[in-house]
């Protein structure tokens, strides 16, 4: 009897090359995964953001309206500094206000608080002394129709600053022209 050679089967030769490949490729796909997760957690994240500071917006821009609301009554204003949101013009002139130090909105030293607390965001306002002049119908037009010029006009400049409790920070201002 001749001696029979023994074959093996392809597959049992190329076994181990299988494993690896198969171990490379989902060594692959996670890292892929990976990348797809961390992108979705950084969207999610500036989403929310979003949320957070169009939240803030929307109560500084409702505080504002509070705030004009209070204005049109030609509150009475302090000597100088700040007295319950009440802001007298800088001294001396050209001088920055009071609510530009970033301490001012942290102390309490004259801001007023909102009378809304909406999502838990709260807005702190002044109503800042801005000067008389003319009302906004007297810029030099030749409209002969226009009211006559009122040189009592008051004007105020009103600040807003609310902060949501995850920090988004939103301050708006408006000029605001009472006769």
């Amino acid at each position: 009897m001749k001696g029979i050679a023994h074959v093996l089967p392809a597959s049992r030769k190329q076994g181990g090359v299988a494993l690896v490949v198969v171990l490379l490729l989902l060594l692959v796909v996670t890292l892929l995964g990976l990348a797809v997760m961390r992108t979705t957690i950084l969207q999610e994240r500036m989403a929310a953001n979003s949320v957070a500071r169009s939240g803030a917006f929307q109560v500084a821009e409702a505080v504002l309206r509070e705030a004009e609301g209070i204005a049109s009554s030609k509150p009475s204003l302090p000597p100088s500094g700040c007295v319950d949101g009440v802001c007298a013009r800088p001294s001396p002139a050209g001088a920055d206000p009071a609510w530009k130090a970033e301490s001012f909105w942290q102390t309490g030293g004259g801001f007023r608080l909102a009378k809304a607390d909406i999502n838990e965001i709260r807005a702190k306002y002044v109503i800042e002394d801005y000067g008389k002049g003319d009302s906004s119908a007297c810029t030099g037009s030749i409209d002969m129709s226009a009211p006559e010029c009122d040189v009592d006009t008051q004007i105020y400049r009103i600040t807003v600053r609310s902060k949501a409790p995850d920090g988004a920070d939103v301050t708006l201002q408006s000029l605001y022209e009472v006769p």
